[in-house]
């Protein structure tokens, strides 16, 4: 069944797809820094996921959090009796809810214009509702894909651009040496002047280096699961065909045997081919046929938001900390137990280099 649902879920995320969500990623990283203008102006503290991250989200995933910890309310018949249970329910009801208005109001939007039947062009839900009038999807799984998307997507991508910006801040000189990137691109243009273009990502190759070491050291999820589709052999141990196995992300990411002083934050590493080139070494969106299918969708998303706030902002913290003394949850979603605290300044974009 995963197969077929992948197979018609794909071409949301195709290269054409990308680019229609591109300007979606631009005003929606607009929006922030507006939102970010009048925290940098009073020097205070802040808890920056805050602002990356919606509320509604926030609730779900604290409940099945708390069920993945607590082995007593994991079977369905248990937890559903819970008061978690209801809560779960309630969200779940809310976000089925405002998907099947959003599907009704495109549906009302069509039926008044003219479609070229071009699947690759449309919007990421008329992508689904084709898939139901072939008849492919039940509206109910119609809804609870666009809802799973949706929660993913803004869990992972959120908690990944926090520990982004709290690396920003805590190694000046590589905030900087992004900024610098910025600069040969736009020059001291601000991001309202001249907004992220979909061209423009080739060139921030440092950019995404720093993304993928922050990802090399805090994976959003920090272990998958998978069940053996024939017998593995470890050494002397055989694993029999069937088992449940959960494979440490986080644990072979910082594994010195792969990666030379795996707790400095060195964005560097991922300018070399042969770092490009390990095989399962580095995969913080899984890999194999199961792997993040979001994964393009997710590195766009925040290389533009990305670009557009260290070119408007420099990120500081009061005190600069060593990467083992962050303390991590083993959640779902990686957090951290104490939540990560920076500043914000607005930048003075007549810099010179």
């Amino acid at each position: 069944i995963w197969i077929e649902n992948r197979k018609n879920i794909a071409p949301t995320f195709s290269t054409i797809m990308m680019k229609e969500f591109f300007n979606v990623f631009v005003q929606e990283s607009l929006v922030l820094i507006e939102d970010l203008e009048e925290i940098a102006l009073n020097g205070n503290e802040i808890i920056c996921f805050d602002y990356l991250y919606r509320c509604t989200i926030q609730i779900t995933c604290d409940i099945w959090r708390y069920r993945f910890r607590n082995i007593y309310i994991i079977p369905d018949i248990i937890f559903n009796l819970t008061s978690l249970g209801k809560k779960q329910r309630e969200c779940i009801n809310i976000s089925h809810s405002i998907v099947e208005k959003m599907i009704q109001q495109r549906t009302n939007e069509l039926s008044t214009m003219s479609t070229n039947g071009d699947i690759s062009h449309k919007r990421f839900v008329d992508i689904f509702m084709r898939l139901f009038s072939d008849e492919k999807f039940t509206q109910k799984e119609i809804i609870d894909n666009v809802v799973t998307m949706i929660g993913a997507a803004a869990d992972t991508t959120a908690a990944t651009l926090n520990f982004v910006i709290f690396m920003l801040a805590n190694f000046s000189e590589i905030q900087e040496k992004a900024y610098k990137e910025l600069l040969e691109i736009y020059g001291t243009e601000t991001p309202k002047n001249a907004p992220v273009k979909y061209e423009d990502l080739q060139h921030m190759n440092y950019l995404d280096c720093v993304i993928k070491e922050t990802l090399r050291l805090f994976p959003s999820i920090p272990m998958i699961g998978r069940i053996l589709t024939e017998d593995l052999k470890i050494g002397e141990f055989v694993i029999p065909k069937g088992t449940d196995v959960i494979i440490s992300i986080i644990r072979m990411h910082r594994n010195e045997k792969y990666w030379p002083n795996p707790l400095m934050f060195d964005p560097d590493r991922f300018l070399s081919e042969k770092t490009n080139c390990l095989p399962y070494y580095f995969m913080p969106f899984s890999d194999g046929s199961r792997n993040c299918i979001g994964a393009k969708y997710a590195m766009m998303s925040m290389k533009v938001i990305l670009a557009t706030l260290i070119r408007m902002f420099v990120f500081k913290l009061n005190h600069s900390i060593e990467i083992d003394k962050i303390k991590l949850n083993s959640d779902i979603v990686l957090s951290t137990v104490e939540p990560l605290k920076i500043k914000i300044e607005k930048r003075n974009l007549f810099y010179s280099k």
